[in-house]
């Protein structure tokens, strides 16, 4: 069984979550058509910046699912449900009823600015904290972390730790299970949040990865 960890803050709100649970340990694959065209988005928007194929697939599926929510839940997390029943509850319902009733949102510009923010933290909690945290090794939090690296506008962070699955990953932030508020959901489906940065690392301790998601707006 493979656990999960989720911890959210909003800024300046600062709204804080976490849960923790576990999953069957088997690999899950979808394969809707992929869209040439976002992928060929993608690939502009990361060329040159050293993503790995799990940053990039993490990317893609979360512009994806903005273009094309409808689609995502049909061809996604229906299948994602058939294959870990666990998952089934009050948080696949109302994420059945978000992603159905949502309407097309714009794709996420890549922010070096941002990614440079997640690349730190998630070096930082991967090699050098011994739990998950939006506070940093040096006791900064984001609200710090974000304002020492210029960023003066509005922002949020999702972090995940876990197997390494750019899908799977996304879709645990989406599921936000044991969390009332689904407050990593709100953070991927707010359509103010139009800029991302990331960074997957692999933990020190054992196999799984951690995984920094810094939203910004234009």
């Amino acid at each position: 069984m493979k656990h999960f960890l989720f911890v959210l803050l909003l800024f300046p709100l600062l709204v804080k979550g976490q849960a923790q649970f576990s999953l069957q340990d088997k690999k899950f694959e979808s394969t809707p058509p992929v869209d040439i065209g976002l992928m060929e988005y993608i690939i502009s928007e990361i060329k040159g910046k050293g993503f790995t194929e799990e940053e990039k697939q993490f990317f893609y599926w979360s512009n994806y699912l903005r273009l094309h929510p409808k689609e995502f839940y049909k061809g996604v997390v229906e299948v994602f449900i058939k294959e870990f029943p666990e998952v089934k509850g009050k948080e696949a319902e109302s994420l059945k009823k978000d992603l159905l009733s949502m309407e097309t949102l714009s794709r996420y510009q890549y922010s070096s600015l941002l990614s440079v923010l997640a690349v730190e933290q998630a070096s930082d909690l991967a090699l050098k904290a011994n739990q998950i945290s939006h506070v940093d090794s040096k006791g900064r939090g984001f609200a710090e972390r974000m304002k020492l690296g210029g960023v003066t506008k509005c922002a949020a962070e999702n972090i995940y730790t876990g197997k390494n699955d750019g899908l799977l990953a996304l879709l645990m932030l989406l599921f936000d299970l044991g969390l009332d508020q689904a407050g990593h959901r709100r953070n991927i489906l707010n359509p103010t949040l139009t800029q991302m940065g990331l960074s997957i690392r692999p933990h020190k301790t054992d196999e799984r990865i951690v995984l920094v998601q810094i939203f910004g707006c234009s």
